[in-house]
Formats: structure tokens, C-alpha cells, sequence
């Protein structure tokens, strides 16, 4: 007779539950028996996705929902990833008011408990360092519908203690709430000295939430330097103004993984950020955002990577498809791309980086003089770009290099590839595209087998624009999965050279 479901053991019941979809069956479940509740909750908090379900942004149920989290322990410590997507509510919004005719676009008001105004003032008070602060924080929670998310988000998260994921969609608003208490963690001051939040909290995204505008980096200094943080991304960041944004930093943390996508961060703040970590791996940056109105300037960027030039052992320097270097000319935008030297990076393997960083601007846009000082710069830069470890090279935005009559970047190409001893190391170079015409592949087939003939294996990629889009993922591979972040779609890559692989959809398959 097989057994009954009440029989197995709860470890096996546990799997079992775990694989539940939909997730809204874990709701029914919940009410079968007391030992199938115990279960279903443990996986329902589990994993927590607040998504905007008001018209002007915010959640409909975020007060219950926080009350819960802040009445009940037990519950809070069930909580392992918290995602928020959509716009914060603040006080300019007034969907949630209670004399809203639209009954579903109500924001649900704090539960009426005898015990809400005793938890909440308690929680503030010993969080405040000031009276002032105290009665800011009261004013902005105690309300019946306390429309401030920003104050409301910062007593849920610091209130769960096993938290692992953080991925947290952020507007473009002043986060006071949320930069001082994140920053009063990071700092260990008052009351987060023993026993802080986020003890256990190892990955975060911060991603804006406006299509257009960037969204402030405030944030990502504080997470930089919690206790437990191992890879930090972030999406959209950046300022509308040219202007050092942070104070030197204190403390240091062992991240991993920094990633920064279509951001741009002023130079001086990159140095902010990137001198407290220790021993960081993985750098990406990945340039972006024309709403940023920072300067960027390649050898200062470059100063503040080599930092951790003894410790890099990847490294991606990237920008928008256009942006920022190609139609501004430097004396307009106070852009400098010049050619970058990645040498000094004695640990690095893998590289990713497109051609304006080792060539600069000039050899895009201008005509080089053949024959010129200037073109046997260019065609020996390369000989002197790359540190000896180096492995993987993957060149971006490759398309640039094979277009019209200038061959001046393949062919500096070619000569690093004769002089082997510049990268004895190499075994893998990637050309990514799109390629303009069968003339381009024709070039880049060119270089393709004379890399093979000194031992590298080569291969060019296509992005296409025109097939099938997806997420694209996160981390040096793109394996990295997060909720849906804004403008961060893409093509498939398809790989063109040589023709016996046809590729992947969404990661660098050739940078492993």
C-alpha cells in the first residue's frame, strides 16, 4: 500500500513543497493541516517580490505586509531574497488616499492593532540618534497610511535577519531614509554596532527604475562595505551633473563581483567606491546613460581599477552602442578616450573591452596619415596594451574596426598576433559584432585564421537585432538571473567565424 503524504517525513515533504508551481498553490496548502501551514509558509516568505500595483507607483498591500514582518520574528527570519519593483510611493502621491473612488487603487493602511503604535515608535527610537530624527521617522511612518516608502522599506530590510538577496529597484528621488540607515550599518554606528542587519546578505542589485534618467549611486557605496556582501550590481547609476557625489570612504569589505551596467559614475566617486574593497576579482563597467551628465575620462577610470591591479583577474570595460565617445567631439562633451595599457593588471586573465579604450578616440573619427609617427603608434599600441597572464580577450563593438577603407585597428591586430611573445599566454580572442557586410566578416576571417596559425583559438560574434530578445543576464558569463531590469534587453549572439558553432542566446560563451 503506498503511504499517505501525512507518513513522509517533513525533510522529504520540505523537497517536495519546494517544487510547487505555481506558487499561489502554496496559499491552498497552507490550509490543509497545521504541518502542511508550517511548510507552506516557510517557502511562501521565503523568497519575497513586491511589484508596484498602484497607479503612481508603490504596493498596495506594503503596510500589511511590513506589519507582519515587524510584529512577528519568526516570520522575518524566514525571508532569504526581497525584490522591489516599480515606483516608490512618497507624499506627492495619492492613490492610497482614503477618499480614492477607485477602491483597488487604494493603498491598504497600516492593520488596526493595539500593538502598531507601541512596535513602530519602539523600532524608531532606537534607531534615531536624535529627537529631531526621531520625529522626522514618526512623521513619516505613524500616519494610518504612511506614504513614504522609503522610510517603510528601511525598518522592513534592516528587520530580516537571514536575508541573502537584495534586488532592489530604486527611483529617482531623494532615498534619505534608506541612504542613512544603509550607511549607519556599513559604518557599524549606533544601534548596528553588535548583531547588525544584512549579517548574511551577499548579493545586491541596485537597478533605477526610470528609462531616461539615472538613478542616484548613493546606495552602492553603503552596500560596498556591508560585512557579508560578495557581488555587488548595479543598473542606470549615475548623476545629472558633473560632480563628486560621495565622501571618502571607511572600512573594507571582500567583494568578489562589482558590476556597473549602462552607468556612469563620476571619476573621483570610482575611487571612492573601489578603494575600500579587498582583493576584488571581477570588475565590469559597463559605460552608459547620455542623462549622466559625468565626464568620462578612460585614464582616470583606468587609475581607479588599478587599485586592484595585483587581485583583477577579470576585467570588462564597455559603453552603449554609441555613447559616449563616438559623435561628441572631446572639446564639446569634456570627454578623453584615450588608449588605455592594461599591463600594470599582473593577475589578469580575462579581458573584455571595446576598441575606443586600447586605441582612444582619434583612430575612430579621424583620417591617420599613412606613413605618419601617428599611424606607427597605432599600429604598435597593441604590443604593449596587454599584461603577459592575460588568456581571453573579447573585443566589443568589433564592427568599428572593419568598416570603410582605414585598416589601421585590424592591422594593429595583426602585428600583436606576429608578435606572440607580447601575449604569450593568449589562447582566446573574440571579435564581437554586428559586422556591417560580408566585406567585414570577409576582414575579420582574415585575422580569425591568423590567430589560429599562431595558436590562439578565435571566433567572431554577431549580436542580431532582429531575432529573438531576452534578459540579459549578470556576472562575467551572464548567468546571473534578477527580476526584469529597465533597457536591459538584448539579441541573440550568434557566432559567425567560424561557421561550425552556431551560438548561444545571452552569455559570453567564448570568456569562460
Amino acid at each position: 500500500m503506498a503511504p499517505s503524504l501525512e507518513s513522509l517525513s517533513v525533510e522529504l515533504l520540505d523537497n517536495i513543497v519546494s517544487s510547487i508551481e505555481p506558487r499561489s498553490a502554496l496559499f491552498q496548502l497552507a490550509l490543509v493541516s497545521k504541518k502542511y501551514n508550517s511548510l507552506a509558509t516557510s517557502h511562501l516568505y521565503r523568497h519575497i517580490f513586491l511589484d508596484s500595483d498602484c497607479p503612481d507607483g508603490g504596493i498596495r498591500h506594503m503596510l500589511p505586509f511590513a506589519f507582519i514582518i515587524l510584529q512577528k520574528p519568526h516570520i522575518a527570519s524566514l525571508v532569504r531574497t526581497f525584490t522591489f519593483r516599480g515606483h516608490f510611493h512618497d507624499e506627492e502621491n495619492l492613490t492610497f488616499a482614503p477618499n480614492n473612488e477607485e477602491e483597488d487603487d487604494r493603498r491598504l493602511p497600516w492593520p488596526n492593532h493595539v500593538e502598531r503604535s507601541d512596535l513602530l515608535r519602539g523600532l524608531i527610537k532606537r534607531i534615531s540618534h536624535s529627537q529631531d530624527e526621531e520625529e522626522e521617522w514618526n512623521e513619516a511612518v505613524l500616519s494610518q497610511y504612511a506614504p513614504v516608502d522609503d522610510a517603510i522599506l528601511s525598518l522592513l530590510l534592516i528587520s530580516l535577519p537571514n536575508l541573502r538577496l537584495l534586488d532592489l529597484e530604486i527611483t529617482t528621488f531623494q532615498l534619505n531614509f534608506l541612504a542613512r540607515t544603509f550607511n549607519r550599518v556599513a559604518s557599524s554606528q549606533a544601534p548596528f554596532i553588535t548583531d547588525p542587519p544584512f549579517a548574511r546578505l551577499t548579493d545586491i542589485m541596485l537597478t533605477g527604475s526610470d528609462d531616461i534618467y539615472p538613478a542616484q549611486y548613493v546606495l552602492f557605496t553603503a552596500c560596498c562595505r556591508l560585512p557579508s556582501i560578495k557581488r555587488l550590481y548595479g543598473n542606470r547609476l549615475g548623476v545629472e551633473d558633473d560632480r563628486a557625489q560621495l565622501r571618502t570612504l571607511t572600512g573594507a569589505t571582500t567583494i568578489e563581483t562589482l558590476e556597473l551596467r549602462h552607468s556612469k559614475l563620476h571619476d573621483d566617486d570610482l575611487h571612492v567606491i573601489l578603494r575600500p574593497l579587498k582583493s576584488l576579482q571581477t570588475l565590469i563597467y559597463h559605460i552608459g546613460n547620455p542623462y549622466a551628465r559625468t565626464t568620462v575620462r578612460t585614464r582616470d577610470i583606468l587609475s581607479a581599477f588599478a587599485i586592484h591591479a595585483t587581485s583583477l583577474r577579470r576585467l570588462a570595460i564597455d559603453h552603449e552602442d554609441e555613447h559616449p565617445f563616438y559623435f561628441y567631439p572631446e572639446a564639446d562633451s569634456g570627454d578623453r578616450a584615450e588608449p588605455l595599457s592594461f599591463v600594470g593588471f599582473t593577475a589578469l586573465t580575462h579581458l573584455r573591452v571595446a576598441p575606443v579604450f586600447l586605441f582612444g578616440r582619434t583612430v575612430l573619427i579621424d583620417y591617420i596619415e599613412p606613413g605618419s609617427l601617428e599611424e606607427d603608434q597605432m599600429l604598435n599600441i597593441l604590443r604593449v596594451a596587454f599584461p603577459p597572464n592575460l588568456k581571453s580577450l573579447y573585443v566589443t563593438h568589433a564592427g568599428y574596426m572593419f568598416l570603410g577603407a582605414q585598416d589601421g585597428m585590424e592591422r594593429a591586430f595583426e602585428i600583436l598576433l606576429r608578435h606572440k611573445e607580447c601575449i604569450p599566454n593568449l589562447h582566446e580572442l573574440v571579435f564581437e559584432g554586428p559586422f556591417a557586410d560580408k566585406e567585414s566578416i570577409r576582414r575579420v576571417g582574415q585575422l580569425i585564421s591568423l590567430a589560429e596559425e599562431v595558436g590562439v583559438s578565435a571566433s567572431a560574434v554577431s549580436l542580431q537585432e532582429n531575432s529573438y530578445v531576452k534578459e540579459r543576464g549578470w556576472g562575467w558569463d551572464e548567468e546571473v538571473s534578477f527580476e526584469m531590469c529597465v533597457h536591459n534587453r538584448m539579441g541573440e549572439r550568434v557566432q559567425v567565424l567560424p561557421k561550425t558553432v552556431v551560438a548561444t542566446g545571452g552569455g559570453d560563451s567564448g570568456n569562460k
